[in-house]
This record gives structure tokens, C-alpha cells and sequence, in this order.
């Protein structure tokens, strides 16, 4: 799912444990892509600064569920930033617990510092580090990407982290020019909700630093 191959991007889950960008970063950009997977399912419809169910039906899938379930009690607020931020609140145990009950990672939790954040860990390095070897593979060579790769590129890039994806400087020129190709031909209704990320990323870095 989008938002799993986004923590996988953005969570080094196969080195340090910790996260390639500042804690609530990764939560907005965890925020974003649970509700990029509703905009794919047909269950969302972001326009401009608005978002509003179209689906009332239940996904099948816990996290998902209560995205929905919690957009459908709440009628009132269809603003993208103020479900960015309610929704970062909890999407990194909400995404995090869904690749654990898979099976898919461990975690590691400080015994002695309470503020300290959790680890996580893959044993899987193939299947960890796929997500961005993609991502970077067709950015740099220009490939056709699905709609699915398509987002999650997009939310990398709202997150500020394509240029740990696209490690190597002599080619992050070349996938930027691609990148720039790609974003143009997004869905209206990713765009708007990478633009309205990219936004809330970008405040929450300039208080991180403050």
C-alpha cells in the first residue's frame, strides 16, 4: 500500500532504524500518502485546499477503515491541511503497526529514555529497499512509472527526501528534470494533496528548526 512503500522510503528500516527526516516530517508525509491511498481507491476526491469521502463504504483494511470512518464523522472539516495534521497524530503507529502485524518488521523501543523515538527494523533488505531502488531506477533512466509510483514519487518530493532516494549528485539532476515531467502529468487530485503536503512539511520544518 502507498503509505507502507512511503515508510519504507522514508524510515531507514535497514540501517539506523530511524527516520530520513525530521519525526513529524514523516508523519505528514505518512498522513499524506493514507489519504493518497483513499484518492486511488476512488473513496477520496481532493480539490484544491478541499477533501470530501465520495465512498461511504467501508476499505476491508483496519487503518484505512478508520480514516474513513473518522472523515465520514466529521462532515465539517474538509480542509487537506487540518486532516494532514489530525491524521499525523497517529500515522506512524497506524502505518508502523500494519507492516509489524505482517510480519514484515520489528521494533525496537528506548527502555530508559520515554521521549526517545521507537526503531524499526526489516530483516527483508530486498523487499525494504525496493521502494526507493524503484523510484530512483526510473527517475534516473526516464522510465514509465504507474500511477502508483507516480504518488509515491510525489510525496517523496512534497516531503523534501527525493534527494535521498536519488543518492548519487552526478544524477539528481537528470531524475529532477524527469521528476518535473512526471508531476506535471499527475492526477488533479494528487497534485493537490502533494502541494498541500508539501506546504505542511515545509511549516513543520521551519518550527523543527526553530
Amino acid at each position: 500500500m502507498l503509505a507502507d512503500e512511503f515508510f519504507l522510503v522514508a524510515w531507514d528500516t535497514t540501517g539506523s532504524g530511524r527516520p530520513r527526516l525530521h519525526g513529524h516530517g514523516v508523519a505528514l508525509g505518512l498522513a499524506g500518502a493514507l489519504i493518497g491511498e483513499l484518492v486511488m481507491d476512488n473513496r477520496v476526491a481532493v480539490r484544491g485546499a478541499q477533501l470530501h469521502p465520495v465512498d461511504r463504504r467501508q476499505v476491508g483494511e483496519p487503518v484505512s477503515d478508520r480514516v474513513i470512518t473518522d472523515m465520514l464523522a466529521s462532515p465539517q472539516h474538509t480542509d487537506v491541511r487540518t486532516w494532514l495534521a489530525y491524521l499525523a497524530q497517529r500515522s506512524v503507529d497506524d502505518v508502523s503497526g500494519r507492516l509489524l502485524n505482517a510480519g514484515f518488521m520489528r521494533k525496537e523501543t528506548p527502555k530508559l529514555l520515554k521521549n526517545r523515538q521507537s526503531r524499526y527494523f526489516s530483516d527483508d533488505f530486498g523487499r525494504a529497499v525496493w521502494p526507493a531502488t524503484r523510484l530512483r531506477m526510473a527517475l534516473v533512466r526516464g522510465q514509465p512509472m504507474t500511477p502508483f509510483d507516480m504518488a509515491l514519487a510525489a510525496l517523496v518530493d512534497a516531503c523534501g527526501i527525493t534527494d535521498t532516494v536519488v543518492d548519487d549528485p552526478a544524477e539528481r539532476r537528470t531524475a529532477r528534470r524527469y521528476l518535473t515531467t512526471v508531476l506535471a502529468a499527475m492526477p488533479p487530485a494528487l497534485s493537490d494533496l502533494a502541494k498541500h503536503l508539501g506546504a505542511a512539511v515545509g511549516d513543520a520544518v521551519l518550527t523543527y528548526r526553530t
